[in-house]
């Protein structure tokens, strides 16, 4: 049930990664603090749910969500180019990590894991961005609009 939700779209059993597209996103919406919860947050259900190495994605998702938090705010603009671009970014960068971890722990060659596992999966998180964007856009800017309203506490 928790793969049909999170994984609608399967190409030969490999999804697009909608919750480092989200960690993007919110990282870039919010603060860097922010960025590495939701990272580590979504990181860990990631690593609850999926076959991984258990660990490698909530840290590989806090360290994105925080980096951008950070980038956003001095060098880059929220946009959609650019969670577009630091998406693509973030998904070589985090499939990279990841598969040198599975390659390390299986007997499979890199090769075969960046040619059949890693690339397809970055080729189908990039677009993701499409859906995600818009969505953590408007519930932030919804979020501001009641924090005004009621204060933070």
């Amino acid at each position: 049930l928790i793969d049909a939700v999170f994984v609608p779209l399967k190409i030969f059993g490999i999804g697009p990664e909608f919750l480092l597209s989200a960690t993007v996103c919110i990282a870039m919406v919010e603060k860097e603090r922010f960025g590495a919860i939701f990272g580590l947050v979504f990181g860990l259900f990631l690593d609850f749910t999926s076959a991984a190495v258990f660990g490698v994605n909530a840290l590989t998702f806090m360290i994105i969500g925080f980096i951008i938090g950070i980038t956003v705010y001095q060098k880059i603009a929220v946009s959609f180019v650019g969670a577009f671009f630091l998406t693509a970014v973030s998904s070589v960068v985090s499939e990279c990590i990841l598969a040198c971890a599975y390659s390390f722990f299986t007997s499979e060659s890199i090769a075969d894991v960046f040619l059949f596992i890693a690339m397809p999966k970055i080729l189908l998180t990039v677009p993701t961005v499409i859906i995600t964007y818009p969505i953590i856009r408007f519930m932030g800017k919804r979020f501001a609009l009641h924090e005004e309203r009621e204060g933070i506490w």
